[in-house]
């Protein structure tokens, strides 16, 4: 075997394994998921039976229709986990959260229903009408269907993380770059980046990545919508890094200089010791002697840090009277220029500690400090990304 493809293979090999070990608590999920669908589908199949539930489970068709059953809950769970994620997530109709959880909810009735609808007419051709609307299945079966339904889709809403399949983090880790090399040199509009498995930092092959930005087709796919795609995935651990370092550094990317970070520190507790870094906090709230601050990973903690610590790391903004934000994690939308969208990954994480209304009130910059924004965005051609590895103590 050629050792340029042995290495390949090593190195995905590597890859999965860390995947897998990063990942651990999904080998016991998926398996968990299955269990309680099949508890839930004989809950389904059974709850109306009364009094001839031994007699149902012994029908020779039970278990046709158990199995079944198990396999379209499983379908309808991806069904209503895309559906969260394409109408909540994603914003399908505009910033108001209530109107898109109303058609998130209202939508992924209207779908299980249709399906479910179809299901039973292809299974049981022989009775009239539209079963799902017969009286004889809306008092029995359906009564216990129904409620589940809707318990998983307020499940799915509430708890997002726990989904059957994040279809969000499809793509692990794809990077779209302009099409001109020479355009390499020149501030890119922002990247579209998805966060994947982390990887550790070896400084020792920079010098060697304007090489790799400029690699055959192996490593970089040029295509004709004037955007390459770049899979940092088929990249060594160490190169990959300083891939993102230097878009970084070359292009003042901070969605690369994000993804570096986060990756380098990965393995390291935000608030495990008496100190938490800057680059984990997202949102810091300044009371009289300390600070509430809002962290990456979607925890909260309290600092002992002085207005003039915080004033003086250009990376935390002053944005209302007691309000600083990270601005790492922060972009301005093209149209509204004077306000702040934050990522949407963090934003996820956030959630539970601070509501869609809550998170709008805190980064929504006030009149007599919108123009901090701008001065960011004066100095950010010489801003060191190593502030952001500053500490601050716990209180």
């Amino acid at each position: 075997m050629p050792a340029g493809k042995l290495n390949k293979n090593k190195r995905l090999f590597s890859y999965l394994l860390k995947i897998v070990s990063v990942r651990w608590i999904r080998i016991f999920y998926y398996p968990l998921y299955i269990f309680f669908c099949f508890i839930i589908a004989l809950i389904i199949n059974l709850g109306s039976a009364g009094s001839k539930v031994v007699e149902r489970v012994h029908n020779k068709r039970f278990m046709a229709v158990w199995i079944g059953t198990v396999l379209l809950l499983l379908v309808y769970a991806l069904l209503i986990s895309y559906m969260h994620t394409v109408l909540v997530l994603r914003k399908r109709f505009g910033r108001n959260g209530k109107l898109n959880f109303m058609i998130y909810l209202l939508c992924s009735i209207c779908v299980v229903l249709a399906l479910h609808g179809v299901v039973l007419e292809v299974l049981l051709p022989d009775r009239p009408g539209l079963i799902v609307l017969s009286r004889w299945y809306l008092t029995t079966d359906f009564l216990f269907f129904f409620p589940i339904v809707i318990a998983y889709i307020l499940f799915v809403y509430r708890f997002p993380i726990w989904v059957l399949l994040d279809w969000q983090s499809l793509g692990l880790l794809t990077v779209h770059l302009p099409e001109s090399k020479t355009r390499l040199h020149r501030r890119p509009s922002p990247l579209l980046l998805n966060i994947g498995s982390g990887m550790l930092e070896n400084l020792a092959v920079r010098d060697n990545t304007t090489d790799l930005l400029e690699k055959s087709t192996r490593q970089l796919s040029w295509n004709n919508a004037q955007t390459a795609t770049m899979d940092l995935s088929s990249l060594t651990k160490a190169e990959s890094q300083a891939v993102l370092l230097s878009l970084w550094q070359r292009n003042r990317d901070r969605l690369a200089l994000m993804v570096y970070l986060l990756r380098k520190w990965r393995g390291e507790e935000p608030i495990g010791g008496k100190t938490i870094k800057c680059l984990n906090a997202v949102i810091i709230y300044k009371e009289q002697r300390t600070a509430d601050v809002y962290l990456h990973d979607g925890k909260f903690c309290r600092i002992d840090v002085t207005t003039k610590v915080l004033r003086e790391n250009p990376w935390l903004v002053k944005i209302r009277a007691k309000v600083y934000v990270n601005m790492l994690f922060f972009r301005v939308p093209v149209n509204r220029p004077t306000m702040l969208e934050l990522n949407a990954e963090i934003k996820q994480k956030l959630h539970r500690l601070l509501p869609e209304e809550k998170l709008k009130i805190l980064v929504t910059p006030s009149r007599e400090l919108r123009n901090n924004i701008n001065n960011f965005w004066g100095i950010i051609d010489t801003l060191d990304e190593n502030k952001l590895e500053e500490e601050f103590n716990l209180a």
